[in-house]
């Protein structure tokens, strides 16, 4: 009872300290709305600006934001600079309708909109070309992104499968990617504790007549991520542990007039021994290393035939491979090698018609071609202080898939756009599948009325079919999901978006544990409720943002689905003191979380809540240099992360310290 009694009060004052500061986030915004004289160049190029930007994620045609009938926010590479993010989860973790299970090792796992998954129901872009792993469907999420080469993020919410296809289930991450408009360099440098080191560098190069340009950067970086070692993780690991992550990036784009040739590198080098526990099992904590590697490359034309016609042409290739120095685990009898090729080539046509100013219409056609592992490959030395030999390639399977969209836009008013259509997949795995959209937005001077129904589905990958025990008989996922938004402005630089939802997830596939085995099945339902509220103040001095989100997942027979917290809710301050120097803080609210399985050392299910400060202070291109001081867990608390794993929970990163230098050379 006292125990109880203990974490009631926590949770108390925990609730408490929620509620003192979103009071003072609104004193110090509506006392910085009343005593600066509202210059709105920062709010034009943040909150005017950016409603009327032109984005291409959500329909593969550039379209203006508020007429697009889903949920769109876009993170700047200003945001993503002055608030020092570290990793791209740290990003995603501002905005609504995130949640996480970082098991700070071989990847991190990001839901949207309160589905868990192995981040195989959303879809990860660089410039418009999926980067998810191909075997299994999920993306990759840590440390492997260079931040500084990054223009904006255009984050779609809800189904997109009228577009994508399979995986577009909760949403589209787009990261775009920087043009080459001047001539310049830019170095960057960090360092932290935690043994963390980044390097980057950024090049540009245009002519005079701006028809050709060429942008390079690279990225080197490294971390221990945290302290996980004895009694600071739950004693599931001994004082031996390694928990390192190597990323290397490399990013080429060239621009030659109608044109552009990119490729992106992105070579991941990180432990897995967060996977398993190693005290009292037969597992090592050291000494193992995942070895993937992602080559992307594309060219794309793109082409105004006429006033009324675009016609843009992609070609593309994808590689997701498992390299075979990897070295997935250390027993105490063997070290065991792991390798997983993939690769697919495809390209796309679309066209962009814009008949009159009351309809408009795009369409496309997408062929592509994969080979996948059929399995991973697996090898064995002969103790566990012997590397193995490498992997033989494993059985690799053919498949094809082709598919047609086409997606008619109608103005019915001055500022009614009615949206629809529809896509038809031909695969030679999962057959035929056809995804329906349709959605309607209203604009009223500075307000917004959405709403719209999408379909979508995930199709299952050779790794859903060949994990644990393996299942042949798995069928595609698929989602309903009914979205009603309303954004409006109070004042000139103030925006509300208020978003509700319902999803319905039928075939979830789902981990079914068999004896001391598992595979993956079909499973029932998932269905979500949830209302988002995000609101932004812009002025001369000051930037704030604050979000929350009520998410409500159950299963077909109204169980709550664990994992995912009921109420999370994130703020942010930046304070600019003057031309060069800008202060932020921010905070991260996640509510108590329902673990799958009996935590151990807590004798329960239950993640406690937690809210999390993180800050920094920029000088910014002052005489060319940009100096940051960047604090991760400001008050250094003890909070956790759900698992699906052997652990029972995840500790997540202490307080962490940063110290960066930039310089730009013109």
């Amino acid at each position: 009872m006292k125990n109880a009694s203990k974490k009631v009060i926590s949770n108390v004052k925990l609730d408490w300290y929620v509620f003192l500061f979103i009071v003072l986030f609104f004193f110090i915004s509506i006392n910085e709305s009343y005593s600066q004289n509202d210059s709105i160049d920062i709010y034009d190029l943040n909150l005017t600006q950016l409603s009327k930007l032109k984005i291409t994620s959500a329909s593969k045609v550039a379209q203006n934001i508020n007429e697009v009938p889903s949920t769109v926010f876009v993170i700047t590479g200003e945001q993503i600079k002055e608030n020092g993010y570290f990793t791209l989860e740290e990003a995603l973790s501002e905005l609504p309708g995130f949640q996480f299970r970082n098991i700070n090792g071989i990847n991190s796992y990001v839901f949207q909109r309160g589905i868990p998954n192995q981040n195989n129901l959303t879809l990860l872009l660089i410039d418009g070309v999926q980067i998810n792993e191909l075997n299994s469907g999920g993306f990759y999420a840590g440390g492997q992104f260079n931040l500084s080469n990054i223009e904006r993020i255009e984050v779609i919410y809800g189904p997109s499968s009228l577009v994508y296809g399979t995986n577009a289930v909760s949403g589209i991450i787009n990261i775009i990617t920087k043009n080459p408009t001047e001539k310049k360099i830019n170095l960057n440098a960090l360092a932290g504790n935690f043994n963390t080191f980044n390097v980057d560098l950024n090049s540009s190069y245009v002519n005079k007549k701006n028809t050709f340009g060429v942008s390079v950067s690279g990225m080197y970086k490294t971390t221990d991520k945290a302290n996980l070692k004895g009694f600071a993780g739950d004693n599931n690991w001994t004082n031996k542990m390694d928990n390192f992550e190597n990323d290397y990036v490399f990013d080429l784009k060239i621009n030659a007039r109608d044109f552009v040739l990119g490729t992106n590198y992105i070579y991941k080098e990180t432990s897995t021994a967060t996977s398993e526990k190693s005290v009292g099992t037969i597992y090592r904590d050291y000494g193992t290393t995942w070895n993937i590697q992602f080559v992307n490359s594309y060219l794309k034309y793109n082409k105004k035939l006429n006033q009324k016609l675009t016609f843009t042409s992609q070609l593309y290739n994808r590689n997701a491979t498992v390299l075979d120095n990897t070295i997935y685990s250390v027993l105490d009898t063997a070290q065991v090698g792991y390798y997983r090729p993939n690769n697919l080539t495809g390209f796309e046509n679309i066209l962009d018609y814009t008949g009159n100013e009351f309809f408009s219409i795009s369409g496309g056609l997408t062929f592509e071609y994969e080979q996948l592992s059929e399995k991973s490959s697996l090898s064995y030395s002969n103790s566990e202080d012997q590397k193995p030999p490498k992997p033989e390639k494993p059985k690799m399977v053919t498949n094809y898939l082709a598919s047609i969209f086409v997606e008619p836009r109608f103005t019915l008013f001055k500022n009614l756009f009615l949206s629809t259509g529809a896509r038809f997949d031909q695969s030679s795995i999962y057959d035929q599948v056809l995804t329906p959209r349709i959605g309607i937005s209203y604009n009223y001077k500075k307000q917004l009325f959405r709403l719209s129904y999408v379909e979508a589905y995930r199709a299952p990958k050779p790794w859903d079919y060949t994990d644990g025990l393996g299942n042949s008989s798995l069928l595609p996922e698929k989602m309903k999901s009914l979205e009603a938004a309303f954004t409006f402005s109070l004042f000139d630089n103030y925006k509300i978006d208020i978003i509700g939802y319902k999803n319905d997830l039928d075939n979830a596939i789902t981990k079914e544990i068999i004896n001391d085995d598992y595979r993956w099945v079909n499973s029932g339902e998932i269905k979500t409720d949830g209302i988002e509220i995000y609101l932004r103040y812009v002025s001369s001095k000051l930037k704030t943002s604050l979000n929350y989100t009520f998410n409500q997942s159950y299963n077909e027979v109204g169980e709550f689905v664990p994992e995912i917290s009921k109420h999370t809710g994130n703020a942010s301050i930046t304070y600019y003191l003057n031309q060069y120097i800008r202060i932020n803080l921010r905070a991260n609210y996640i509510g108590k979380r329902e673990n799958p399985k009996l935590i151990t050392s807590t004798n329960s299910y239950d993640i406690d809540p937690c809210l999390i400060f993180h800050g920094a202070m920029s000088l910014v291109n002052y005489k060319g240099f940009t100096v940051q001081l960047i604090a991760k867990n400001i008050l250094n608390t003890e909070y956790y992360h759900t698992s699906n794993r052997d652990p029972d929970r995840y500790r997540q990163a202490q307080r962490t310290i940063m110290f960066t230098v930039g310089y730009v050379f013109k």
